[in-house]
């Protein structure tokens, strides 16, 4: 799979701040990463689970910790996390909002005021 240039008239279409842009796209791409984490997290137990049932006592645990050798040609083709984030952006998918550096109310002028 290839990179795709993107130009940044499309994204100023959906902000005017390329950083913050940026900071949705990848928050988005974290919460997909952590997504197809627990999907995969959940399809090891139910495969122990399997295992465990069917009786194979042979199985160690030092079994569980071996990491699984990721094929070439299946990550190649697999849809990275954030060409995901960008495209659900692009296509104006994605809720967000922007949060004040100030949280007590609107007195950012309130230093000013004492002097």
């Amino acid at each position: 799979m290839g990179l795709k240039t993107v130009p940044f008239r499309k994204i100023e279409e959906h902000t005017e701040d390329v950083f913050e842009a940026v900071t949705v796209i990848a928050k988005r791409a974290r919460q997909i990463i952590g997504d197809r984490f627990i999907i995969e997290d959940e399809r090891r137990r139910e495969e122990e689970n399997l295992e465990e049932i069917g009786g194979e006592d042979d199985v160690t645990p030092a079994t569980y910790e071996v990491e699984e050798e990721i094929d070439r040609e299946v990550f190649d083709k697999t849809v990275k996390p954030t060409t995901m984030g960008l495209d659900e952006f692009l296509a104006g998918d994605l809720k967000w909002e922007k949060q004040s550096m100030f949280d007590d109310g609107g007195e950012e002028n309130s230093d000013s005021d004492k002097a």
